[in-house]
């Protein structure tokens, strides 16, 4: 249902992610920012995906709250430029350039700007999505996933007097590696990785790719588990972990 009616219900927050098999839905409190719900939704094989978004919607669990604020996540391939090189009818030619592989629609690209670090997200979402959660939710927005992390990332480090810092955040199927050098984005990448191991694997590997400094330049992780941060902690002298809630 559309956002209507007394602003002392809105104590809600819902986020939306549009992942390779379907939908997740995560509810959220507003005032404390705690995960109240989490569901997945996997499409049927005879349904389209704007079909499988409204099936969610309309879940008793999911319609049966006032929403202030909704967002829809693409967890699509992205890429990025510098802000003052960006260019809205360049998106396609970018996307394309980078994703030699993929050819998507003119109307299915989207971009998210990042101000905090000079840079433009370009990612892909079918429209067709976007327009049927906006028949539901007319403010809903859309933002890519990858976009949202290096925002949060960098909000995370304002302040820090730190010259380089390399942050690894644990995403679906594998690990999104940022790093910042005082405080502008130097290198962003998603990386595939089953276990550990491969994480591991793919922060060293970055991390002596950009020759950083193991006794003196820091890694942050967000979102691993005890023995990654364990494995880490052998190769590299500063290691800290923390949440991202998305």
């Amino acid at each position: 249902m559309p956002v209507t009616g007394n602003k002392s219900l809105l104590n809600y927050s819902l986020s939306i992610r549009l992942c390779t098999d379907g939908f997740s839905f995560l509810v959220y409190s507003l005032g404390s920012s705690q995960l109240l719900l989490q569901e997945h939704l996997h499409c049927q094989p005879d349904e389209t995906l704007p079909e499988a978004l409204v099936r969610g919607l309309q879940l008793p669990r999911i319609r049966g709250r006032h929403y202030e604020r909704v967002v829809l996540y693409s967890t699509s391939p992205s890429t990025r430029v510098p802000l003052d090189e960006f260019r809205r009818e360049d998106m396609l030619a970018v996307y394309r350039l980078t994703f030699s592989g993929m050819s998507p629609r003119p109307e299915d690209m989207f971009f998210q700007v990042v101000p905090s670090l000079n840079v433009v997200e370009i990612f892909t979402l079918p429209k067709s999505v976007a327009d049927a959660l906006k028949l539901h939710y007319p403010s809903a927005i859309v933002q890519g996933f990858n976009g949202t992390i290096l925002s949060r990332v960098a909000e995370m480090q304002q302040g820090s007097t730190l010259p380089v810092s390399i942050h690894a955040v644990i995403v679906e199927g594998g690990i999104m590696i940022i790093v910042l050098r005082h405080g502008h984005l130097h290198f962003a990448n998603v990386f595939r990785a089953a276990g550990n191991a491969d994480k591991l694997y793919f922060i060293l590997y970055v991390w002596k790719t950009l020759a950083l400094d193991a006794w003196h330049d820091s890694c942050v992780l967000y979102g691993a588990d005890e023995t990654l941060y364990e494995d880490l902690c052998q190769y590299l002298a500063h290691v800290d972990m923390h949440q991202l809630s998305i």
